[in-house]
């Protein structure tokens, strides 16, 4: 089963950015195929308590958003509530109501990000809020006490915030390691989302669930061609290599920025 990763809905981005901002008529066009060719939309909480439960609904396909810019309320909002589509929306909650300043490096630090009366009535829908950390950080790359800070802290300003529970969590930048797993499961949420590309198969764990990236420019073809891939063992494996690979470089080169361009988020 397919869980789609967008960012920004958005007609225009800086050039490093670009592959994470999906027009808006591209957007409204490829909700309109789901909706055509007959998928069912879930939140990514409700795929999690139905693939526990064995009850998972056919041609279903998550759509989540991560880092809660403002154009989710402006722009995707009046598109899924036209089809009556659920989704989910990962916020690092440092950010709300500020812009997105951990996008310096791409020319993208004054992207607004949702305020919290605005991530209250985007929760009064029925769209499931959930966490993307507090301020975005490469969480492999910082010390466990300070990634259980992020990972606790930012359900507590949500719940607070927005008066009910959080239950899911996306890892920053796709960015994960065995130590980061196990302070999200410490922490009791149901689910995490990684990136990974490829749809979920029947053994992923439930704590680290791949999604696939919807980039701009893919088109209506590239869509739909996304929607159809299967988690082949080659397919896996090639993408298991991938990720190694680029956890190796990142600690021999001693990287911390964040990169758009890393494997986890291709």
């Amino acid at each position: 089963m397919p869980i789609l990763m967008y960012h920004s809905i958005a007609d225009s981005a800086a050039p490093r950015f670009a592959r994470f901002a999906v027009r808006p008529a591209h957007f409204a066009a490829q909700m309109d195929h789901l909706a055509a060719a007959g998928y069912q939309p879930i939140t990514a909480l409700d795929f999690a308590r139905r693939r526990n439960a064995g009850d998972l609904l056919a041609r279903s396909v998550v759509l989540t958003f991560d880092d809660g810019f403002s154009d989710f309320e402006a722009v995707v909002m009046p598109i899924l509530l036209a089809h009556r589509f659920p989704a989910t929306l990962y916020v690092p909650t440092a950010y709300v109501g500020r812009t997105a300043s951990w996008l310096r490096d791409c020319g993208e630090d004054q992207r607004p990000i949702l305020s919290w009366r605005a991530l209250r009535d985007v929760a009064s829908t029925g769209i499931e809020v959930a966490s993307h950390s507090h301020t975005h950080p490469q969480l492999d790359r910082i010390p466990p006490p300070v990634v259980r800070d992020e990972v606790l802290r930012s359900r507590e300003l949500l719940e607070g915030n927005l008066g009910c529970p959080v239950q899911g969590f996306a890892y920053p930048f796709g960015y994960w390691r065995r130590h980061v797993r196990s302070a999200v499961d410490a922490a009791a949420y149901s689910y995490a989302c990684a990136v990974g590309e490829s749809v979920v198969a029947a053994g992923d764990d439930i704590l680290a669930l791949p999604r696939l990236t919807v980039t701009g420019g893919l088109g209506l073809d590239g869509f739909t061609r996304l929607l159809a891939g299967s988690p082949t063992r080659i397919a896996r494996s090639s993408i298991d290599v991938k990720r190694w690979a680029w956890r190796a470089v990142r600690r021999h080169i001693g990287f911390v920025g964040g990169d758009p361009y890393a494997p986890e988020e291709l």
